[in-house]
């Protein structure tokens, strides 16, 4: 694609009569945009499960079953650090203190990722060209996926609604591995990005010669290779699962649209209506979802407003719905998580037909 930058429709009053009515209900409430001491103890909470969950895993699990059991819970830690913990900070909603922000969004590059290549990919890439083929990086699945209408169809897909599921468990292990490439070799996909300065490599380097000390030196200083590996495995395809799986249900399901990439560059319509239109949410009415997800539940208050905090989402959630009624604007939502999942595989079975074209579809 030659053309690598959008602009929207220049913005109506739309959005900023929304973020006035968002504004006034926090005001009303009495609490601020950031997470504040709530978002710290839940933070807190995660990662003393994470350490403690680890430490029960590598010195002191016994038996076989104590072990997977151990590995289930460090694996959904290190997920509830993904969801609960960096997502916000990496947006700057954690705290009103710029520190603070950086420091807990460091938590990607503790499980395995990194926070540079993030900010592109997901801070710029995915919430600005949400659902256009070529920019949004979210919806690269290589020559195995096909997420949207104008990707190249290949006979495999009409079987992907079977195996994608599956494939979703190797997300971890390709971040970890591909984020080498990526950081060094100055590109994401088709997008050229600035090589890193020669403290930024070295801070990329330290964080994952610490993955790979946690994750291999200690566990084999402590076990033989024949335990460490398979543990290593599950935990790693686990955590890969469950992170992709959620990340898929807000954008690549039936109920939104994947509008095809205008060659002039060019969106009609202004970009929170675009945000609108690419959007879902699912399970809103679940407090555990929501806190087990961070709010990504939450998904088009986040994309509209991804400078809130997600323990803010459930206090202005009903003034983005009427809003959107109001206005006569599309507002997505499956009932529940599993109404979204098969929302997804609806649509997965959907582009699996060759020059499928994917319509919008009752999210019921």
């Amino acid at each position: 694609m030659a053309v690598t930058t959008v602009r929207f429709a220049r913005e109506a009053p739309l959005q900023a009569e929304l973020v006035a009515r968002v504004e006034a209900r926090l005001r009303e409430r009495g609490v601020p945009r950031h997470g504040g001491v709530r978002m710290l103890g839940k933070a807190l909470f995660i990662l003393a499960g994470l350490a403690a969950s680890y430490v029960w895993l590598v010195f002191f699990a016994r038996t076989t079953l104590e072990a997977v059991v151990a590995a289930f819970v460090l694996s959904q830690f290190v997920v509830m650090v993904g969801f609960g913990v960096m997502h916000d900070a990496g947006h700057g909603a954690f705290s009103n203190r710029r520190w603070v922000n950086r420091l807990f969004a460091r938590g990607l590059d503790l499980i395995g990722g990194n926070q540079t290549l993030w900010r592109t990919k997901h801070g710029v890439l995915h919430h600005t060209y949400t659902n256009l083929e070529g920019l949004d990086d979210d919806l690269e699945g290589g020559a195995h996926l096909r997420m949207h209408p104008d990707q190249p169809w290949r006979p495999w897909h009409r079987h992907q609604a079977v195996y994608a599921l599956p494939l979703y468990s190797l997300l971890a292990l390709h971040w970890v591995l591909s984020d080498f490439t990526e950081y060094f070799g100055g590109r994401i996909g088709a997008r050229r990005v600035a090589r890193p300065k020669l403290g930024d490599a070295l801070v990329f380097l330290g964080f994952k010669a610490l993955w790979i000390t946690l994750a291999f030196v200690v566990p084999l200083w402590r076990h033989s290779v024949t335990h460490v590996l398979p543990l290593f495995f599950f935990v790693i395809l686990t955590v890969g699962f469950c992170l992709a799986l959620v990340f898929q249900l807000a954008h690549v399901v039936d109920a939104v649209e994947l509008p095809t990439f205008p060659a002039s560059g060019r969106v009609d319509d202004e970009w929170i209506v675009h945000q609108l239109r690419t959007t879902a949410d699912f399970g809103t009415e679940s407090r555990w979802l929501t806190w087990y997800t961070g709010g990504l539940n939450h998904q088009v208050i986040h994309h509209l407003f991804p400078k809130i905090c997600h323990v803010r989402y459930p206090l202005v959630r009903d003034v983005v719905e009427t809003f959107c009624r109001e206005k006569g604007l599309p507002y997505h939502r499956y009932p529940s998580f599993g109404a979204a999942v098969r929302g997804h595989l609806r649509h997965l079975r959907a582009l699996g037909r060759e020059r499928a074209v994917v319509v919008e579809t009752s999210v019921a």
